[in-house]
């Protein structure tokens, strides 16, 4: 079956709030938990794990009634930073399929009718669809129809993947019960009390007649019985930035636990970026403090990867530079995604080092040297002589080693400083230097340029004059007269 432009896919995840709590806490699927509104016994069930559904647990009992029949159980309360990574995860799902998204707790909406080049069946976009939501560690059902309203109805109802042909909206949607609805607790009692249960028991009853009844939603309920609603999707920006968090039970300060529980974040920030084809860029990592206070850490990447290894390394490695301050009650990783680079090895080249390499090289280093002492040097905008700055590291794409570049600089000369410069004695002339000596140099001087006065603050405090010279030896030097210390000192070399 060929796809029109008209086309709506809905990706609908059952048990939201327990599948969003999982997806962080994959851990706790075992064991017998409870997602609730709250912590008090009256608090509703928003989900429970199967150990407890096989007791008889379901949604909409309250903590008491759940503890009844489970006995000892967990109760977790769905924090806001766990729903809304999950949201951003069924975002990002969808965005790898259509640009026309409309996202929602539990659901999505996406159109799919310009993809039949990709998917000449719908069932098998369908099935695509759930195996990258799978990546991220959601779990969901699919279904492909001509109208929103009727996808949505569809793929909350039934299982796996339903697809329906243009016409057919009402065959698909008569035996669907009426909980699939979005009906108010006293419309469903109403329905009840009337002997409806699906959707063409609803539709069977006249239109006219159920605003009386039911208010100003009957006829909008009716309609969407028939699956004649029509409503055009709601766009749903993208998120800003791909975040993943995590809470502890308990406040913890040693590193390596802290570690372990960041490669669960790392590995879902990861997932992320793959379902989008994109790639991680520079990321912060926020370690809360118990009682309160924020650390965060910058890491920095040479060259966007999905490299989870080298990520984890990068992270190990600036965790040992910047460790926790204080015990830590949470984490939180956040990044902004970015197009990955290709490489693209030459035929003849020799070995190269490779991008997530060279991050790793770079992070020990900086580990070792500390912060602003890792990167390549850069002139400074200054008058004074041989001030450089560290900068971040550029490593040259392949374009510019095809360009050529290295060629231009062949016939420059290198100024090799030395630090601290070295003590000289020099003989003049009247004006003319004609002898120098400094460490194992040694001669008279055959050239020399020079004096270059340079004052280096207010007054004639750091007054120097400068001088280039020539050796017998071919050396060529550069050495300054410092005013302040009346002493001479040899200051470069040139190669």
């Amino acid at each position: 079956m060929s796809l029109t432009c008209e086309r709506i896919a809905c990706l609908w995840i059952p048990s939201w709030p327990l599948q969003a709590l999982l997806r962080a806490r994959p851990e706790l699927r075992t064991q017998k938990l409870v997602v609730s509104d709250g912590t008090l016994p009256t608090s509703l069930v928003l989900g429970a794990t199967l150990p407890l559904r096989q007791v008889g647990v379901r949604v909409g009992q309250t903590v008491a009634q759940a503890r009844s029949l489970g006995g000892e159980l967990t109760v977790q309360v769905l924090s806001e930073a766990h729903r809304q990574a999950a949201r951003d995860a069924l975002y990002d799902v969808a965005s790898s399929f259509s640009p026309s998204i409309e996202c929602g707790d539990g659901y999505v909406l996406l159109g799919v009718g310009d993809m039949a080049k990709l998917f000449p069946d719908e069932t098998i976009l369908g099935k695509a669809l759930l195996v990258q939501a799978e990546s991220v560690r959601l779990h969901g059902r699919v279904a492909i129809a001509s109208r929103a309203a009727t996808a949505k109805l569809l793929a909350r109802a039934r299982a796996e993947v339903t697809v329906v042909a243009p016409g057919d909206e009402k065959l698909y949607l008569r035996p669907l019960p009426l909980s699939v609805l979005p009906l108010s607790a006293a419309q469903a009692l109403l329905l009840a009390r009337f002997g409806l249960k699906t959707l063409g028991d609803l539709v069977a009853l006249p239109r006219t007649k159920l605003p009386a009844r039911l208010g100003r939603d009957g006829v909008k309920l009716h309609r969407l019985a028939a699956g004649e609603e029509d409503a055009p999707l709601q766009p749903t920006p993208p998120p800003v930035e791909i975040c993943e968090s995590l809470e502890l039970d308990e406040a913890e300060h040693n590193l390596e636990p802290l570690l372990f529980l960041l490669r669960g974040l790392t590995d879902r920030m990861m997932a992320r970026l793959k379902a989008m084809s994109l790639a991680c860029g520079d990321f912060t990592v926020e370690l809360l403090h118990q009682p309160q206070g924020v650390q965060r850490v910058e890491v920095k990447v040479a060259t966007p990867t999905r490299e989870v290894a080298t990520v984890m390394e990068l992270l190990r490695l600036s965790l040992q530079a910047h460790p926790p301050e204080t015990a830590v009650r949470g984490l939180q990783v956040r990044t902004q995604a970015a197009r990955p680079r290709p490489l693209q090895l030459g035929l003849f080249d020799g070995e190269q080092l490779l991008p997530e390499r060279l991050m790793t090289l770079l992070s020990r280093l900086q580990a070792l040297c500390g912060d602003g002492r890792v990167g390549q040097a850069a002139a400074q905008d200054s008058h004074l002589p041989g001030l450089a700055e560290v900068v971040r590291l550029q490593p040259p794409s392949s374009r510019e080693r095809d360009d050529g570049v290295v060629s231009d600089l062949q016939h420059r000369m290198a100024l090799h400083m030395l630090r601290p410069p070295r003590a000289a004695t020099v003989k003049m002339n009247g004006a003319r230097l004609t002898h120098l000596h400094s460490d194992g140099l040694s001669g008279p001087v055959l050239r020399a340029g020079g004096p270059y006065r340079i004052r280096g603050s207010v007054g004639n405090e750091g007054l120097r004059d400068y001088y280039d010279v020539e050796l017998p030896g071919g050396e060529a030097l550069r050495v300054f007269f410092d005013r302040d210390e009346d002493s001479w000192f040899l200051d470069a070399r040139y190669d």
